[in-house]
């Protein structure tokens, strides 16, 4: 048949868009695992403490303001008479430190559910600083002919999942020490813990220091709002691979394969307080949580993304190993079944679902190594056997090999893999162009048209 190498030629690229099929199965299968994570994931969730967020202290002072007001009311005839009438009306006086600092010192570990695990921590807390009243003098020399009738003050702390307070802590005010209660006690949240506080001396325009220490446990991530107008906050974990998160990265980190140390300052410059406490006053206190500083547990060996993005590589692996049997047909005048091309494509296909299920139950690096010798032992003594030539199938497996190699080298290299990616294509079609240069392609396909023995 004259056309029938061309004929062969056009099977096997339906072939080879055929096996994108099974390839786009195990790119669900990647992504119906990721799903079941998350279903662990959420599982852990309702029996653990979720990310955790703290902000605070604040300082909390209801009081009741009565001023008076002149109406003009309407009399007999057409005079209006003038009255005084009192108007009272509540409010709360938010107050944040002067000066805060909080240290972090944080131990992680894994919970399981079945094969999949997730970060989880208890950190100790050391929080500490002082209040400065000026907001509060400032506020009775605005209402100095006004009534004010003072509550109860209190301190309230935000805590995004209260469940995490591992055993109800105590703040030491002044040369007091008041227990926490349940509960933000601030308009629009719930989560959280606030203490009672004595009254406060109103003439006495001192700073007064407090201190308080817990336990928090959570899971992933811990941030802070650095509420006051000096923050200090100092963190710590025997986690090897922080991923700091917030509106503020820390100014110094120190990382080690035991852990990290971090440290960040931030202002009421870089953070707006009053804004935020206006919103409070509003009802929408959930604000105060709004900017943080912190960090995330993160898991650097995604096994599942890096096996997203080795799949993406099938498509160059099989099109390249066609590519060679093709030119070995020509050069070597064979003949390789389409079934054959078949099984090769699919033994290329199977490299891949190896290496997921694999990496769930080891190390991506083992699983990529199992996986790719497997395939490359397999693809060797096939190749040996339809080439009729052991060398030539060493070769081939010795090249498929290469190939595996630099792949893992290219999904190793995260931020430089689609340039590494690219050069390997420009250098692969490079190889191809200038070894096939000198190749009479009219007289090889004739020629394999006119007699070839059977693989």
């Amino acid at each position: 048949m004259k056309n029938s190498f061309y004929f062969k030629l056009s099977i096997i690229f339906a072939l080879i868009i055929a096996l994108l099929i099974p390839r786009s199965f195990l790119s669900d299968l990647i992504y119906e695992r990721l799903g079941w994570r998350q279903q662990a994931y959420t599982s852990i969730g309702q029996s653990w403490p979720g990310d955790q967020t703290l902000a605070g202290p604040v300082f909390v002072l209801p009081y009741k303001l009565t001023y008076s007001v002149k109406e003009k009311i309407a009399s007999k005839g057409k005079f209006q008479k003038e009255i005084i009438k009192e108007v009272t009306t509540e409010d709360k006086l938010y107050v944040i430190p002067k000066q805060l600092t909080v240290n972090s010192k944080l131990e992680s570990s894994m919970r399981y559910r079945g094969i999949y695990g997730i970060p989880i921590y208890t950190s100790n807390l050391e929080i500490n600083g002082e209040f400065n009243f000026q907001s509060l003098v400032d506020l009775l020399e605005r209402n100095k002919e006004n009534k004010i009738v003072w509550g109860k003050p209190y301190l309230s702390v935000l805590v995004r999942d209260q469940r995490g307070i591992a055993a109800p802590p105590s703040l030491k005010w002044g040369n007091v020490k008041i227990p926490f209660q349940p509960g933000s006690q601030l308009p629009g949240t719930e989560a959280g813990m606030f203490a009672k506080l004595p009254e406060i001396n109103l003439e006495q325009n001192k700073p007064l220091p407090f201190a308080f220490t817990m336990d928090l446990k959570g899971m992933r991530s811990i941030n802070f709002a650095p509420l006051s107008d000096d923050t200090s906050i100092q963190l710590s974990a025997n986690w090897p691979d922080p991923s700091f998160t917030g509106e503020l990265l820390p100014d110094t980190r120190d990382i080690t394969e035991q852990g990290f140390t971090a440290k960040c300052r931030a202002s009421s410059f870089s953070y707006n307080i009053a804004g935020v406490l206006d919103s409070c006053r509003k009802g929408e206190c959930y604000r105060l949580m709004d900017k943080t500083v912190g960090f995330e547990l993160i898991q650097p060996v995604d096994v599942y993304q890096q096996s997203e993005r080795s799949i993406k590589y099938a498509f160059l692996f099989i099109t390249l190993t066609f590519v060679v049997l093709i030119l070995l047909e020509l050069l070597k005048n064979l003949r390789i079944h389409p079934i054959q091309y078949t099984l090769v494509g699919m033994a290329l296909l199977v490299f891949y679902l190896l290496l997921i299920s694999l990496s769930e139950h080891i190390s991506f690096l083992l699983a990529y190594s199992i996986g790719a010798v497997a395939s490359t032992v397999l693809l060797t003594v096939y190749f040996g056997g339809i080439l009729r030539s052991s060398k030539l199938g060493l070769m081939l497996g010795a090249g498929l090999a290469t190939l595996y190699t630099l792949l893992y080298v290219i999904l190793q290299a995260e931020e430089t893999a689609l340039l590494m990616g690219s050069v390997l294509i420009f250098a692969v079609l490079s190889m191809l162009m200038l070894l096939t240069r000198h190749l009479d392609w009219y007289a090889l396909t004739k020629q394999n048209e006119t007699s070839s023995p059977t693989a």
